[in-house]
This record gives C-alpha cells, structure tokens and sequence, in this order.
C-alpha cells in the first residue's frame, strides 16, 4: 500500500512530490523498533539550543558479535516513514551482505517529526536541505556515541540510500559531511535545481510513444487541441466540467483555474502513470486512450481520467480552493505535506513541471507563471521569483548540481523516469563514482530487493550497486568476494567508467 493521504476535493500533486516509495513485503518485525531522537531546531546557531524529537526506525537483525557491524541508513524524504523499508528491500538486503544495523530516518517537518507548532511562514524557516542534512549528521554522530546501544557502532563505516529528493539528501550528505558517510547510493535522485522543468513532460511524451503508441500519443494531443478550443465558450467549459467530472463548474473567468484544471486533473494524471509506472501500466492506459469503440479523443481521454483513484471524487479546478487547502498551517491538514515541500520548492529547488516545451502534447496549458503565482498565494508575496531564483543558484552552488559527483557514490535513474534529466546519467560517472541508466523504467524501482524487479536490466543493476557498495565499504566488489561472474551490463558500465 502507499502510504498517502488523499484529500476530498484537492488531488496529490503527482510530479512535484514523491511519496514513500511502496513498502516491501517485511521478512521480520521481530528486531523493528521505533525510536525517538533530540536534534537541534537551528545548527547553525551556536546560541540557538531549541531541538526537537525526531523519529526514526531500527533494524538489529543482522547485528552480531562476530563482525564489527556497519551502518545502512534509509534516509527518509517528503514523507512520513513506516517500517517496511527496515524490513525489506535493496538497503535492508545490503544490511545483511555489511552485517550492519538499519535505520529509517524521518525528515524534519515530515510524518511525525514536527519541529514547531504549525507549519505557518514564520516557523518554516527551519526546513531546508541544509538543516535537514545536519540532522543527518548529528543522528550519525549519535549512533555512533556510546550513547546508542553502549557504543557497538562507534567504529562502524556509513552508508546512506535514498530515492528521489531522499537519494538527493544522500549524495550531498558524501559531499558535506565526507567524514560522517563513507558510501552513498541514490535512486532516480535529481541534483540540478531549475525553476522551469519542462522535460519532465518530455519524458512522460516518450514514455506513452515508447510503452504505448504514436497512436495513443496522437489520440492525447488532439484531445488537449480539442479541450482548448472548447474552454473558449462558456458551453463548452460546461462540456469538459461534465465530462471530467470537476467539483465545480470551470471558471474561463478565473485567470488561474483553467491551469489548475489543466494541472490538477490532466498532466498531473499521466505524471502519476509515468513516474509510478510498472510494467503494463501505460500499455493499458494507452487502450483506453486509443479505443475505436469511441470516436471522440476527448471522451476517451475523459473515460481513462476519471477512472483513476487519484481524481476521485472529482477534479478540483478552482484555484481558490487550492490556496485554501494549501495555506492551512495545521501539520494534521490533508494538504499539509504539498505546503511543506512546495515551500522547499518556492525556496530552494523549483523544478516546476511546466508545459512550455514544444515536445509534448499539453500545449500551453501550465505555464511557469502558474507555480510563481503558487509561492505568492501560498505563503506571501515575499515569494516571488526573485527569491526563487536565488535559492536555486545557492543550491546548486553549495550542492555542484550535476558538474560534481562525490567519490564512494551509486546513482541508478530510470530511462522512462520524469525526474531523470536533473539526476545524473552516465556521462557524469568516474571511477569512484557509478552512474547506472536503467532503459524503460520509472521512479525509485532500483530500492527494490534483488529477485523483485521490473526488467532483467534492473535487476543486473541492482547486484552491480550491492557490489559497488560493498567494494566501497570492504574493498572487495561483492561479486568477487561471492565468487559470482560480473554480469555483462555491469561490465558494459564498469568499461564506460574507465574510459571517462
């Protein structure tokens, strides 16, 4: 299951999150343990001793005291955690190859780890990425003290995997704190911030060509002409608020609720298929895209829209509810997790899914001006691009964005994952540096445990990143010290490297 909280009228915003990837079936609940920790509210405040409890999980199964254990860290992301990935999965899977104790961290303002009151402007402050990562690193310091199970980590080597903005936390953590982590593995993690994303579109574009059909691509292009063309009568919003079955009639009045429509219920629609995708998801979306049954394209493209979970009950067009929904500053709010990281977004990284790229079939529907006018509506006009565009440039300055991997790290990135042109491909690898591109696979599928993965491709990355791993923290490559042959794609990367 995932672990979401949808609201009644307002859906998830698909591409400009991710929620905590699927959990994996839990071998043992035996050893999970949930555990509470005192960090400091402001690190970078020597006078500043306000803290808080943040909340963690923690895995002793493969701990013995016939090997010196490791440390593997699940670093947790937008999201509030749950046991599962101390339970299973690839990170879980590396804990037993290291004999090393797992944790799952919970991000500050996340889940149950609540710094502050309310999530209002003022008290926002404290959540940024570099907060976030000091919090990493007093919790590493922590495990590592004598204060933590008398000490039985204090000569353990570190090592962080995460996925998405997680995997993001975890490369920087290499390049941060060098002397806290010792490897670093991140899946589908994006590390150049951008105000305007249009290739995420992009992505989704090849992804129905490539899985599904020109056909079906064709079929959603003429639909969205045909949905702009009837928006500019008044019968004809009535038309699509009937068929997309909105929670209100659509405004054509309302400078930004033709693009909350356009977002909320259409592009948002297929981020969800692409970046979650499995295999036959967008093959079977495409046939009832493309049904002959059914001559009109928008009907079609109505018939498979409202037929997904996420645009239940209806779609949500008026922009004015989106700003009631996500300026309520109460943490237990249904909109609450989309106000905590639109604000790192409006702040720190943009990465705004815009349809201003020629190469997809939304036309101009959610330009960049729609999420400028999100920061100001949102939190204050204080947020306006000025600032959005200064946060960018100090992230990508304190973090190199993609000109600078941190040596001892593992980056994978799906083919057919949206987030992929901000993540590394392997034209950013070194030596010390894996970088591993997945043909045809979406968001987060290489945290998945061996024995479970979407394509024969996946699964050889998925031993290649356990071997690199344990080269990393052994000095010795797993495949060698199991006496496992390399697999060929493994090679084929390993001799990329060397070239670089």
């Amino acid at each position: 299951m995932w672990h979401i909280l949808v609201p009644l009228l307002v859906a998830p915003s698909f591409g400009l999150r991710t929620f905590e990837p699927p959990p994996p079936p839990v071998t043992t609940r035996n050893n999970i343990t949930e555990h509470w920790f005192t960090v400091r509210l402001n690190h970078f405040m020597a006078h500043n001793n306000e803290t808080f409890q943040m909340r963690f999980y923690y895995n002793n199964e493969f701990v013995n005291a016939s090997h010196i254990p490791e440390i593997v860290v699940f670093v947790g992301g937008e999201w509030a955690i749950y046991p599962g990935w101390v339970g299973g999965g690839l990170a879980h899977e590396l804990a037993s190859i290291l004999h090393a104790g797992l944790f799952y961290t919970e991000h500050r303002y996340y889940g149950l780890t609540r710094p502050t009151a309310n999530t209002t402007v003022s008290e926002l402050r404290y959540l940024n990425v570099d907060q976030a990562l000091a919090d990493l690193a007093q919790f590493i310091e922590y495990v590592k003290s004598e204060q933590f199970e008398n000490g039985i980590y204090r000569n353990s080597k570190v090592v962080l995997v995460g996925c998405s903005y997680a995997g993001s936390m975890a490369t920087w953590m290499r390049l941060a704190y060098p002397h806290l982590v010792d490897a670093v593995f991140s899946d589908s993690g994006p590390l150049h911030a951008q105000e305007d994303f249009p290739e995420y579109l992009e992505v989704i574009t090849e992804a129905l060509r490539t899985q599904g059909s020109e056909e079906c691509l064709s079929s959603v292009s003429e639909a969205v002409q045909l949905m702009v063309e009837l928006l500019e009568t008044e019968d004809g919003a009535a038309t699509i608020s009937s068929l997309f079955n909105t929670c209100s009639p659509i405004d054509t009045s309302s400078e930004w609720d033709i693009p909350t429509f356009f977002w909320y219920g259409i592009t948002e629609t297929f981020a969800a298929l692409v970046q979650y995708a499995t295999p036959g998801n967008i093959p079977a979306a495409c046939a009832v895209l493309t049904n002959s049954n059914i001559s009109d394209p928008v009907q079609r493209l109505a018939n498979w829209i409202t037929a997904q979970s996420w645009t239940q009950p209806c779609i949500e067009s008026r922009y004015s509810e989106v700003v009631t929904a996500h300026t309520n500053t109460d943490y237990d709010s249904p909109n609450s997790v989309m106000r905590l990281w639109t604000y790192q977004t409006c702040v720190e990284y943009g990465w705004y899914q815009t349809t201003t790229s020629s190469r997809q079939p939304f036309l101009s529907t959610v330009p960049l001006e729609y999420f400028h006018q999100m920061c100001k509506d949102f939190y204050s006009i204080d947020f306006d691009e000025v600032r959005l565009r200064q946060g960018i440039v100090r992230t990508n300055n304190l973090f190199a964005g993609l000109t600078h991997l941190p040596d001892y790290s593992v980056s994978v990135a799906g083919g057919h994952d949206p987030w992929s042109p901000m993540g590394p491909n392997v034209t950013h690898a070194t030596a010390l540096a894996s970088v591993y591109v997945v043909p045809g696979v979406s968001h987060c599928r290489a945290i998945t445990a061996t024995g479970n993965s979407d394509t024969e491709e996946l699964e050889r990355v998925k031993q290649a990143v356990l071997s690199d791993l344990h080269l990393y923290i052994t000095g010795i490559p797993l495949t060698k010290a199991a006496n496992v042959a390399v697999p060929p794609l493994v090679l084929i990367v390993a001799v990329t490297f060397a070239m670089i």
